[in-house]
């Protein structure tokens, strides 16, 4: 009996029967006569067939499944034989279109685990590429250099090397070449690279100065030499294992820059802007600085004065914060962000500045700060002349005089009909960003965001993200029902804790303050992703008391492994600098779900006595962020978003393409329904499967899509999520058309009441007209000879895209390889308010995560 098997690429690896088990009983599904038994007894056949054919020798793939081909025939299985042949076809096909998005000649292991959608992706904004645009890097090379050049932050905690206290051996920082160390030093097998020599010698840098490491740099490549780091490279291959699974990713600029030239792996920044030209000034430099670096920034306006305010050192009047905005509007406008994307910005006013009126009304029509997300700060004094009825007073920040009075009503009404008009200015809460601030008492009130929102920093501090992906947490056997594997993903969370603990040590900030700030409260952001398609599969409806009740109780378990693990790394590493300043030190938790005990089901208390010993690494370690782009690399649904729709068409010259979500397209085949009429029905009521009426009603309970449903629910989850969230959460909350200006008020004060600390709404403006009951009964006809064929990588999670048999499926026409010309978002920028489609690959754009986006290649500049 043989144990090993030769793959196609020559790779040698043990022979594991179950393959064919799975292989046989896929077909025998596709055909209508699933068999897990006969699947079996097939596959010994098979087995037993091919060693006594090599006679000892080591079969390869082809041969294999060439003998799985004649058991099925010989056996009386000429259905599964038919079945068999053409997935082989469509196997190779798959393999064809890969080799062509990757620009290679041979796909490996790596190339295997994600779908074409996400190796699009990947080859449009990850992988290298010459000074012609072709790719030259693999996936694989990508996710080591990124793994490589995380682990190079752990080094720096070696016992051998950390000098655990400050006031060690003052060592010489020698400058270097980077490029004569390229390739020379090793952890493990895993070479460093000029740019990871580059983050060791930043790092040493600054280990250095702070006097807490024990080597010399001469002592430090010696050791690499001895391959003494070479430990580390089971810590390496963990983060490689985590990131190729599709488990967990960091944000974009981590996977874009480690390993590669800017190094920075910071999605966001914040930065303050003072009432002084000069600092002001500065602040656009730094905002500039960042954009060339890759990263988006927030600021707060409120504290410049109001226009036409008194300048005492000219004798003239102000401007204003919006003229002011509309300079640094301008200034993104011109600098590309870090090759990736176009600079992002979030604008922020307090409710009660002078200028709130006109900043409400600054995107009217579109005409202005295209480059801006604009949010209200409702203070905590609107709140009370709302409720007392009473006028509402405008302070200049100047002198904190009363410049004017405003009906508080009439405000709210003219914040809500902008958002309901234009889905813009969203609104922040004040009082409940700070309630459970950790650093309030010592650094005072959080007063912004980055640009999508969800992440509330003081000036100077950044969004280090990630997000895992709980989908890949569900796990199927047979044709039973999903379980949720909730040790797995603890066991996983530890690791992706240390990777973006190791991100805040690694990165290569733009400024030195954003380096120290960053530094002194070590805030991370873990998120999740692929929500919508796990409760598909664990058939919970979203918006079902199951559904809610789940959600609250996986928020909270991500929320306390963070925690364990940041308790854990500041007991090894050292607690965060500002431990000593923050709440956490009195043994409190920044969310509004730890003073309510009765809800709590992890072990909350033990967590805070350990904490009280040994402090914790993290100011906050978990943040619901957009996921855009990486959710396409992980194949799952956005962020916490419910699935937007189950079926989208896109319409281009060579035909119609139906792309469908890989949950709803399994079970849609294992109930019998997926059939073209399916595709074109779903895809004609805007995706969802609420009026198609051979859908089983069991079914349409569990497959509900953003728009069906409603709107108070999407509230509602945003609420009992924030309560387990230590910064804040990104989410469109969306609005049938018919929404009123008044159903946006009420949105409003309901998170508002619920602990919200920001929301944004979109009302769907797309009046089409929608059949009652699309399609026609299943058993009203007779059932017809499928006109599509589907392209579908069943190795890998991510969309089916369906279209006609027969038509011509370029990758480039459908949005899977890069196409330079359609990529160049560049002639894009400052329209994306008027663009209903995607610049790079023509799809209709949907607004979820608060940000307007493709769902099929990730475009966006949110993502």
């Amino acid at each position: 009996m043989f144990k090993t098997v030769l793959k196609r690429n020559g790779q040698v690896v043990p022979f594991n029967i179950e393959k064919i088990v799975k292989a046989i009983y896929k077909v025998s599904v596709a055909v209508g006569e699933e068999n897990w038994e006969l699947a079996e007894t097939l596959a010994k056949d098979v087995v037993t067939r091919v060693a006594d054919t090599k006679k000892g020798t080591t079969p390869e793939v082809e041969e294999i499944q060439d003998m799985v081909e004649q058991v099925l025939i010989e056996t009386g299985h000429a259905k599964m034989a038919k079945s068999y042949i053409l997935y082989r076809e469509h196997r190779a096909d798959i393999r064809h279109q890969k080799e062509q998005i990757l620009n290679k000649e041979e796909i490996d292991e790596v190339d295997k685990k994600f779908d074409l959608n996400a190796l699009r992706v990947l080859a449009s904004r990850y992988l290298v590429k010459d000074e012609e645009g072709s790719v030259i890097e693999t996936p694989k090379e990508l996710f080591q250099r990124v793994a490589t050049h995380i682990t190079i932050a752990s080094l720096f905690y070696d016992a051998k090397l950390f000098q655990r206290r400050p006031g060690g051996t003052e060592h010489r920082v020698e400058d270097i070449e980077y490029k004569k160390l390229d390739g020379k030093l090793a952890i493990g097998k895993y070479k460093l690279n000029e740019f990871h020599i580059e983050a060791l010698h930043r790092l040493y840098t600054r280990t250095a100065g702070e006097r807490k490491i024990k080597v010399s740099w001469g002592e430090l490549l010696e050791l690499f030499k001895q391959g003494y780091f070479d430990k580390y490279a089971a810590e390496l291959e963990g983060y490689y294992a985590l990131m190729i699974g599709r488990k967990f990713l960091p944000n974009t600029p981590a996977i874009a820059n480690f390993g590669n030239h800017l190094g920075m792996g910071s999605a966001c920044f914040t930065l303050g802007v003072e009432d002084s030209i000069d600092l002001i000034m500065d602040t656009l430099k730094s905002a500039a600085v960042i954009f060339k670096s890759g990263g988006g920034v927030g600021y707060n306006f409120s504290h410049l004065r109001p226009e036409g305010d008194f300048v005492k050192t000219t004798g003239g009047t102000a401007s204003g914060p919006i003229s002011f905005m509309s300079m640094f509007d301008n200034m993104t406008e011109v600098i590309k962000q870090g090759g990736i994307r176009r600079g992002a910005n979030m604008g922020i006013l307090n409710s009660n500045h002078p200028d709130i009126e006109k900043f409400i009304k600054a995107k009217e029509g579109n005409k202005g700060l295209r480059n801006f997300n604009i949010s209200v700060m409702l203070m905590p004094d609107f709140w009370k002349a709302l409720k007392e009825k009473k006028p509402y007073q405008l302070l200049s920040p100047r002198s904190g005089k009363v410049v004017k009075e405003v009906d508080p009503e009439q405000l709210f009404d003219l914040i809500a009909y902008q958002a309901w008009e234009s889905a813009e200015p969203g609104a922040l809460f004040f009082d409940n960003i700070n309630e459970h601030n950790p650093f309030l008492k010592s650094m005072g009130p959080i007063e912004s965001t980055n640009p999508c929102g969800e992440v509330v920093l003081y000036p100077y501090e950044s969004c280090n993200l990630g997000s895992i992906n709980v989908w890949s947490y569900a796990e199927k056997n047979g044709g039973k029902k999903a379980q949720f594997n909730w040790d797995r993903l603890a066991a996983d969370i530890q690791v992706a804790m240390r990777l973006l603990d190791n991100v805040i040590d690694v990165n290569k900030y733009p400024m030195p303050e954003i380096e120290a700030m960053t530094l002194s409260t070590r805030k991370i952001g873990f998120g999740m992703m692929g929500l919508g398609d796990l409760l598909y599969e664990l058939e919970i409806p979203y918006d079902s008391k199951e559904g809610f009740a789940f959600m609250e109780d996986l928020m909270e378990f991500l929320n306390y492994q963070t925690k364990v693990a940041s308790v854990d790394l500041a007991k090894e590493r050292g607690r965060m600098p500002m431990f000593d300043k923050s709440a956490y030190k009195d043994g409190q938790m920044p969310f509004a779900a730890f003073k309510d005990k009765a809800s709590w089901k992890q072990d909350w208390k033990g967590l805070v006595k350990k904490m009280e010993q040994h402090g914790i690494r993290n100011g906050f370690t978990t943040v619901l962020a957009p996921t855009g782009s990486i959710s396409m690399i992980a194949g799952c649904s956005s962020g916490i978003e419910p699935v937007f729709s189950l079926v989208f068409e896109k319409s281009i010259t060579i035909g119609s393409f139906f792309y469908v979500d890989p949950v709803f397209e399994d079970r849609m085949q294992r109930e019998g329904l997926m059939d073209d009429a399916l595709l074109k029905d779903v895809s004609g009521v805007s995706g969802s499967v609420r009026n198609v009426s051979y859908i089983p009603p069991k079914l349409k309970k569990v497959f509900v899509t953003s728009m069906d449903i409603a709107p108070k629910d999407h509230v509602k989850v945003l609420g009992l999520l924030q309560r387990w969230t230590d910064s804040s959460i990104s989410k469109t909350n969306n609005l049938p058309a018919t929404a009123t200006v008044e159903d946006i008020k009420e949105i409003y004060l309901m998170a508002h009441e619920l602990g919200c600390k920001g929301v944004t709404v979109y009302r769907d403006k797309s009046l089409t007209l929608q059949v009652l009951n699309a399609g026609s009964k299943k058993g009203d006809k007779e059932k017809k000879e499928s006109e599509m064929t589907v392209i579908k990588d069943e190795k890998a999670k991510g969309m089916a895209i369906y279209h006609k048999a027969g038509a011509p499926t370029s990758t480039i026409e459908l949005g899977l390889s890069p196409a330079p010309s359609a990529l160049n978002a560049d002639d894009f920028a400052g329209q994306v308010k008027e663009i209903t489609h995607c610049p790079s690959c023509k799809t209709k754009l949907v607004r979820q995560e608060g940000c307007r986006k493709c769902p099929n290649c990730g475009w966006g500049l949110c993502s």
